[in-house]
Formats: C-alpha cells, structure tokens, sequence
C-alpha cells in the first residue's frame, strides 16, 4: 500500500507539473500571438543611420577647422542623398548673423533665408534649393550686432537630374495670385521613385536620391517625415525617417513586418502603406497592415523617441462585421475591405478623421476611445445602430465622395464652433455605396462644411466636375488648401491610365492660377499627393548633432 500511495502521488505531482508547463506556454503563446498583433517585435529604432550622420558631421568639423567667410568650406550633397544642397562651414572673427541666397531664373524663384536666431561666430548654412547640371551663383550675407555687413559669393557646381525624372510642362504660373510665400516649392510624393519639390516655373530644386513611397508630410520642427526603402533595390518601403531637406537624420525607424501592402502597379510594398502624422504629443500614428487576411484598416502609434508601439486602433472593432466578412476577397486571399488612406488630426476634441476608400467613406472617431462622432456616406448598406452617426446632406447638387482621398481639417471658416470644414479629392469612383450614374465621369476637390451638433452636411467649395472626364482619376489624388492665399492645390494623380499628373491650383473662385502637367515618369511614379511645403520652414534650424 505504501508503495501504491507513494507512486500515485509521484503520477500526481507529475501531472501537476506538466499541467503548469502546459499553462505557461498557453501563457507564452498568447503573449507572443498578443505582441505580434500589436506590431511591437516589427517597429524599432535604427540608431546606426543615426550614428552615421554624427561620425560625417565629425569629419566635416574637422575639415572645415580653418574656413572663413572669405574662404569658407562648402560640402554639396553632406549626408549623400540630396544633391541639391549643401552645407556652408566657416568661422567669424566678430559675432555675425547669416543670410543665404541662392540665384533664381527670376526673383520670384530666388531662393532666400536668413540661418537661425543668433548672433555667432561659427556658422553651419544649409543652402537649400540649387538647381540641377549648373554652377549656382549663392551669395552670403553676414551682419554683425552693429549693422556691419559682409557679403561673399561663390559658385557651386551640381550634376544633372536622374534619367527616371518625368517630363514637367508647367502651363500656367500667375505667381502674383498662387501661394508662393517663404521658398515655397510644389513637392511631389509618388508612389515610388524619387521624391521632389519644382518651383514656379517647373525646376526641380529639390530631390532626394533616396525612393519615396506616400508618406512625404511636414513635422512640427520642420523636419520632414519620409517612408523609403534602405535600398533603392530593395522590394519594400520598410524604412520610416524623421529627416531633413538636407538629408541629415534625426530618426529612424525600422520595420520589419511580413504584412505589407503592394504598391499598386509596382513590384514594390510597403509596411506604412498610405499614410502617417505626427500627433500633438510628438508621437506618430501610422497606417498598417495585422497578420490577418484583412488588410489597411489598422493603426499604430509609435513613441517618436523609442519606436514602441503605445496604442493600436484596429477598425474591425469599430465598423459593422459584416463590411469585412462579406467583402470580397482578392486574388490573393486578403481582403482589402477597408482601405485606408488618410488620416488627419483634430486638435479641438482630440479625435481623427480617416478616409476609406473600400467603403467610399470619411469619418470622425474620438482618439481615446475610437468612437464613432460622425460618419460622411451614402447611407446604402448601414445598420440601423450606426445611422445616427450618418450626416444628412443639405442644399442642392450635394454627392457623396467615392473612393475618396487626402482628407484634411480647414482653418476655421466660418467663426462658428459647431462646424468643421474638410478638405478632400473625391475620385469619384463608387467601389461600395454611392452614385454610380455619376462614377468615373469626374474627379474635384471638395470642401465640406460639417455641423457636428446637427449632424448636417452641406458641400460649399468643388474644382473639378467641369473639366470631365479627361481628368477622372480612378485611383490616387489629394487636395490641399493653402493658408496665405486661400487658394487649393488639386493633383489628379493618375490621368491616362496613369501615364499623366495634373498639378492645379485655383483660388476661390475657381480660376486656374497654376498648372502643372508630369509625364514620362517611370511605372507607378505618378503623383500620389502634391504638396506645397517651405524649403525653410520657420520651425527648423539646422545644427549639426554635437552642437544640439
């Protein structure tokens, strides 16, 4: 008997055991399957491409030791990836304070800027804006604290433009109307291929040789949020970049994800597949793909200084289930029943409104809590649980947009607070719910003006309708509304079939004050959104790492 006992309580303690290694890794597993939907172990931080630019800002310090204004040290291209500008090093005798210009074809594309806030006697010049295959006259200014002025000027030589650079035709540039305010360029974010920014006459002044994919956005400090590859011949857009117009990186952020996006027309993917912000406390919200068969409809906020994953938001949780198990899987299995393709942040009630292409779609959710404030949709195929959040049109002519792109927040138009003005491209290609009488006859830029306490919606701005079909855009698109002027720049992106770009911008009434046609670009490399940003934006200040 003694034995017996003794045996089962040996079976039993071996039970036990193996019952406690069984719920660990139960444990294990769902912790692994929980970090792998969450995206922690795919977003970290590079900081060897970081390192980098330190150890090039070293040499250049140690190259230019003994430069002055007479003779100063001048780097084209510093960090290797933008040739169109470069970093001027000298010293002064007397604290000095900086004005760069580079010559333009005419004073309106004269490039001007005064380098930072202080007087010094060390100078680091950004010279931003040269052109491409000529020796640019650049002039320095240096004033001291008492009004005594200096002025030096050099030349610097650059190469021509890559061959895969489209063919620009600028048609019309009433630079007395368009917005064109502080060394403004018209930047192009492709699909693939270089990114770049043209003046007012159609010179590339900017380029990076680095590949861009959909996301090219302004941060608060005037650095530039950049998606690219860390090959050119790689086949994914994996590596995101807090950088400058310089070329100088400040972060990187690396992903290694399996569930990637394809480019359309193009053998390249992408990890961030159409866009991404910066939020107000500096971090970054990004649209992804989950490892399930449903594909673009999450996001991810990621700490800017450490690349962790702080909050998903997972659009299966917030929308009707029977959008995305009903919806028709590709060829391929995933089912792109959503669609994401921007998202734009509401500063005034900390929510975000995001455009769905899939479901020809815009809607406003609470950032906390992701709930539904309003939604802009034909009302075709929603439950009922979901149409008090559905806006009711007002006023004559009003369409929903359809296959939609590009929304933004206006500055306040109309000094009431109930109402919120968007900004969006309206494809105008019905992919679930809309009018499909009027689908692929036009695309336009549509301003919608919101009443979020009345749940009404009324359209009060559109560009585009009378041009026809011509400039129907199945695919791409954006419209963005330019504060100086008031005007907005349209891209139809995708013209022909793709094998076209049409950059326009119009003021209020309607009139074309500039237009830009692209051609001749490289597959896929058309215009996913034009952009109009400040090669000197007021917030940046270029100062190499040791001196920050």
């Amino acid at each position: 008997m003694a034995k017996k006992t003794k045996r089962r309580k040996t079976i039993a303690i071996i039970m036990a055991s193996c019952i406690i290694l069984l719920a660990a890794g139960m444990g294990y597993y769902f912790y692994q399957d929980k970090q792998k939907t969450t995206k922690q172990d795919y977003y970290m931080l590079d900081t060897d491409l970081v390192d980098e630019q330190t150890a090039i800002e070293k040499q250049l310090k140690a190259d230019s030791r003994d430069a002055t204004l007479d003779k100063p040290y001048v780097k084209l291209n510093p960090y290797g990836t933008s040739p169109l500008t470069a970093l001027l090093l000298f010293n002064t005798a007397e604290k000095m304070k900086i004005t760069v210009e580079v010559e333009g074809e005419n004073a309106d594309t004269t490039i001007e800027s005064e380098v930072g806030s202080e007087y010094t006697t060390e100078h680091e010049v950004a010279v931003l804006g040269l052109y491409a295959d000529k020796a640019n006259t650049v002039k320095i200014s240096a004033v001291t604290q008492d009004g005594k002025k200096t002025e030096k000027t050099i030349t610097i030589q650059t190469d021509k433009l890559p061959a895969e650079m489209p063919t620009i035709d600028v048609k019309t540039s009433d630079t007395k109307r368009m917005e064109q305010t502080g060394n403004q360029l018209t930047f192009i974010t492709p699909s693939t291929k270089y990114a770049y920014g043209v003046d007012s006459n159609g010179d590339v002044r900017w380029y990076s040789t680095k590949y861009n994919s959909h996301v090219f956005k302004e941060l608060e400090n005037g650095h530039l949020l950049y998606l690219t590859k860390y090959d050119n011949a790689d086949d994914t857009y994996s590596l995101l970049l807090e950088t400058d117009y310089l070329g100088k990186i400040y972060h990187a952020y690396s992903m290694t994800t399996e569930a990637e996006s394809e480019q359309s027309g193009s053998s390249s993917k992408s990890a961030i597949h159409h866009d991404a912000i910066e939020l107000p406390s500096g971090n970054l919200l990004l649209t992804i793909n989950d490892d399930t068969k449903y594909m673009e409809d999450t996001m991810i906020e990621i700490d800017r200084q450490t690349g962790e994953v702080v909050k998903t938001i997972d659009l299966k949780d917030i929308l009707p289930e029977e959008f995305y198990k009903d919806y028709k899987a590709r060829s391929d299995g995933k089912v792109d029943w959503f669609h994401q393709n921007a998202i734009w942040y509401d500063e005034s009630d900390d929510s975000i409104i995001i455009s769905s292409r899939s479901q020809d779609t815009v809607m406003k959710i609470d950032y906390d809590s992701t709930k539904i404030k309003w939604i802009l949709s034909d009302k075709e195929g929603w439950p009922d649980s979901y149409k008090k959040y559905l806006l009711n049109p007002i006023g004559d002519n009003f369409k929903y947009p359809a296959g939609q792109h590009a929304v933004e927040i206006l500055p306040d138009q109309d000094d009431n607070s109930d109402t919120v003005d968007i900004l969006l491209y309206d494809n105008n290609e019905v992919i679930t719910r809309g009018d499909e009488d009027e689908s692929g006859k036009y695309s336009e830029a549509v301003q919608y003006r919101i009443n979020e306490k009345t749940k009404k919606v009324e359209m009060v701005f559109s560009f585009g309708k009378d041009l026809g079909e011509d400039y129907w855009t199945e695919i791409v698109g954006g419209a963005r509304y330019m504060e100086t002027t008031g005007n907005y720049l349209v891209n139809f992106g995708h013209r022909k079939d793709g094998k076209e770009s049409s950059i326009i911008e119009v003021n209020q009434a309607g009139e074309v004050v500039f237009e830009m046609n692209l051609t001749s670009f490289p597959e896929s490399a058309w215009a996913y959104r034009a952009e109009r940003f400040s090669l000197y934006p007021a917030s940046y200040d270029y100062k190499m790492t040791e001196d920050e």
